[in-house]
């Protein structure tokens, strides 16, 4: 029987674990609104500066391969110097870098500034889902891993009413300044809340039958279902940069939206994506308390969104706006809900300890693959000066994905047979 003590020992470290996983949901929504500011005022920065759309892709392409290599890197800084230090540096690097886009004068010096951007920001995941898993067990880890994933859907409703406000208010460059400095303000609320000496009661302490850090990136690609998982991603995570950073241009180009007409509706999409990944999230907990393993749980989850995406093939050849943004919502429902049970599934099958250097691993392929969909985006459009082609692309490749998963998932998902995977050299 737990002592009165240990009982509340334990709702001090759940009260804890709960404030660190709503810190870090703003920590991904000041990530989001950082990153998404260049789409917002994309349609009108390309008038300013004289720039084609083959340009911007490559300024977007910029900020894609940077992200993409660094992904990977910060999934294994984070491993090893620890969450606290390491989501430290990294929204320090990408908030000066936001402030930094503000001084912009043409298309070099915007596609630096967005490199640079790109280096800092993807070490917000891997140190978010290291918290998440060294916080909470693993049958309540689907909740808080869809807060903070969350974030990402929150900001980019917030970024397209807020960026369109500041800069019809202050100027274009306030609107690049303003994420960089609440970055900076929540990196000091950050050394307050998540603490230097850890408790002793957490579900993913330092324990010896764990794997070293020393564990190799090429061990990890033993494990089949980790390569199960970079492939999936690699294919399916292009969607969401399209949506990211090409839907203001969409909105403005095809549909005649203007900058006040996509801060009043470009948020939407965005909304039924944190619904999507809130729902995804926590149904997959339910399976699980109803004796679902973790990770078929999670993967039923995922397959069933797949079955749904290819009605994004539509969204380009309606006639309706409205009708056009709904499609758009559904997509991104599904996005969110990959995004969160990808993510979630990781310590399900492999060591926790190991769970940033996976995330980084997978976040890498998503996003050079993001990369070259940024390219290829920019070169369909100018051949066709039409999004079908795009379109027909976002809306197939998460079926794709989830019969990659299906084929690398199958067989005994034992965490100690993921161990051994992992651990083989």
């Amino acid at each position: 029987m737990k002592t009165d003590t240990t009982v509340q020992a334990y709702a001090g470290t759940l009260r804890r674990a709960w404030m660190i996983t709503i810190w870090l949901t703003v920590s991904t929504i000041l990530n989001l609104i950082s990153r998404q500011t260049l789409s917002i005022l994309a349609p009108f920065l390309r008038d300013q500066f004289q720039i084609s759309v083959v340009q911007y892709s490559h300024i977007v392409a910029a900020f894609m391969i940077a992200y993409g290599v660094m992904y990977a890197v910060s999934g294994w800084f984070v491993d090893k110097v620890g969450e606290r230090l390491g989501m430290s540096i990294c929204i320090i690097w990408w908030s000066v870098s936001a402030i930094a886009s503000g001084f912009a004068v043409g298309v070099r010096s915007l596609g630096f500034t967005r490199f640079m951007l790109g280096i800092g920001e993807p070490g917000n995941y891997p140190a978010a889902l290291k918290a998440t898993a060294r916080w909470f067990p693993q049958e309540s880890r689907g909740l808080p891993v869809a807060f903070f994933s969350t974030g990402s859907a929150i900001g980019n409703i917030f970024s397209a009413p807020l960026i369109a406000f500041v800069a019809l208010r202050f100027g274009w460059r306030a609107a690049f300044i303003l994420p960089g400095l609440l970055g900076l303000l929540w990196y000091l609320g950050w050394l307050g809340i998540y603490p230097r000496q850890l408790p002793g009661n957490l579900p993913m302490e330092e324990q010896a039958d764990q794997p070293s850090l020393s564990t190799s990136w090429v061990s990890l690609f033993k494990n089949r279902r980790v390569v199960g998982l970079i492939i999936a991603r690699l294919i399916s995570d292009p969607v969401n940069y399209f949506y990211v950073f090409w839907i203001p241009e969409y909105l403005k180009n095809e549909r005649n939206f203007t900058l006040t007409d996509i801060g009043r509706y470009a948020w939407i999409p965005f909304v039924a994506g944190a619904i999507g990944g809130m729902f995804g999230g926590r149904f997959s907990d339910v399976l699980i308390r109803r004796g679902v393993s973790p990770a078929k749980a999670r993967l039923g989850v995922i397959y069933v969104a797949a079955a749904v995406a290819p009605l994004g093939i539509l969204t380009s050849r309606v006639a309706s706006p409205v009708t056009a943004i709904a499609l758009m919502s559904l997509m991104s429902f599904i996005v969110y809900i990959w995004f969160i049970n990808t993510a979630a599934v990781i310590p399900d099958i492999a060591p926790p300890r190991l769970s940033g250097s996976i995330l980084g691993l997978i976040g890498s392929a998503g996003s050079l693959s993001g990369f070259l969909f940024m390219l290829l985006i920019g070169f369909l459009v100018n051949r066709f000066s039409s999004y079908n082609a795009v379109f027909a692309i976002v809306g197939s490749v998460h079926i794709l994905a989830a019969i990659v998963l299906w084929i690398f998932m199958r067989g005994p998902s034992a965490n100690t047979q993921a161990l051994k995977e992992c651990h083989e050299t």
